[in-house]
């Protein structure tokens, strides 16, 4: 079902917020400059959580890129974000931050796996990397590491 934008804002406004949060599979691709611009005329606050892969629409507050895939293709589209988000593996190689689009922060996210065992791995290997480079941040998917879906 497709609402039009004052339904949309309609079902925003029954809640007490200021801040928006376009994010779920890739937002760029349907997020649209006329759309952050009507919300931004009404008083809210956007941000974005994008792969990084599409330019990312004018009046955003807050842009979070988790890039997957070609970094120096999201560098390109994206130069400067809020929040890079880096998902990473135990053993994976990390990117030099030089080679990252510009950001307040860096996050390394330890990818959690079906096996604990290799998550609680992952979290250990993001750990000390941030112990080698703090420029890094650590970011956790705190609702799966308290098993709510």
């Amino acid at each position: 079902m497709l609402l039009d934008m004052e339904e949309l804002l309609a079902r925003v406004a029954s809640y007490p917020c200021r801040w928006l949060i376009w994010t779920g599979g890739e937002p760029s691709l349907q997020l649209t400059a006329e759309v952050t611009a009507y919300f931004h005329d009404k008083g809210y606050l956007q941000a974005i959580e994008s792969n990084g892969t599409r330019p990312l629409p004018p009046l955003l507050d807050y842009t979070v890129v988790s890039p997957k895939g070609d970094i120096a293709y999201a560098k390109r589209i994206n130069p400067k974000v809020d929040e890079l988000r880096l998902p990473v593996r135990e053993g994976e190689a990390l990117p030099k931050i030089s080679s990252l689009p510009e950001a307040r922060f860096y996050f390394l996210s330890p990818v959690f796996e079906i096996d604990e065992t290799l998550t609680r791995r992952n979290i250990a290997y993001c750990v000390e990397q941030i112990k080698r480079e703090p420029a890094w941040r650590l970011s956790l998917q705190i609702h799966k590491l308290i098993n709510i879906p």
